[in-house]
């Protein structure tokens, strides 16, 4: 076995992490996607902040749900979440400066993306139609799962090194991987134990005596 002692309790809180972190990333993706379907159809651009906070939402939907089953060799990818951590918080950090503490009523918010996200172009240029608060409750909530995301990775991290440290060996867990990957190259069992039958009925007849010919001539008179 590649771990020093067993547990329930960090594998049930890995889970739930990782079910946190991949509803976050979704979340954000699915609105930020919608976002900009919909700039695409009134021809404007992306605003960068929201290509990248998209990126790292799709980086850490792939990432949460490969990395959710609780097996305890899998904490040893606790380096990505402080990576995933970092990433998250620098998107959270972007999109929260594009309106600071004005959420939903900054100009990038009312000329931007309220605008954009409530269709307004087909009323009216920027600054004649009113937004009335448009497209607020999936601002807010993209800067709410941001920041949740960011935590669960972060926590994550901190639950991966705690396992490191106290279920796993390191110099166990890489003979475990070995083991496994040279049992799975082999020949199928069955498949094998026949060939060697075979072998072994050749080799028998192989070994059996011969038994000496000899040659009777036959000679007319």
């Amino acid at each position: 076995m590649a771990h020093g002692r067993s547990g329930t309790a960090h594998k049930v809180v890995s889970v739930l992490l990782r079910l946190g972190e991949l509803a976050s990333a979704v979340i954000v993706l699915a609105i930020l996607s919608r976002f900009c379907y919909l700039i695409s159809i009134a021809e404007e651009t992306a605003d960068g902040r929201i290509i990248y906070a998209m990126v790292v939402a799709g980086i850490g939907t792939i990432y949460s749900f490969f990395l959710c089953p609780p097996f305890t060799s899998l904490f040893l990818s606790f380096p990505f979440d402080f990576v995933l951590f970092v990433m998250w918080l620098v998107a959270y950090c972007l999109l929260q400066t594009e309106t600071g503490g004005h959420t939903c009523s900054a100009g990038w918010y009312y000329n931007y993306w309220g605008y954009n996200l409530g269709r307004f172009w087909r009323v009216g240029p920027i600054g004649t139609v009113t937004i009335n608060g448009a497209g607020c409750a999936e601002w807010r909530t993209v800067l709410a799962f941001s920041f949740i995301a960011w935590f669960l990775h972060f926590t994550s991290g901190i639950l991966g090194v705690y396992v490191f440290h106290t279920y796993i060996k390191l110099d166990e867990t890489v003979r475990d991987i070995k083991h496994h990957t040279e049992k799975l190259t082999k020949r199928h069992p069955q498949a094998h134990g026949y060939e060697q039958g075979i072998e072994d009925q050749n080799g028998a007849r192989n070994t059996q005596p011969r038994v000496p010919t000899t040659t009777v001539s036959l000679y007319v008179f």
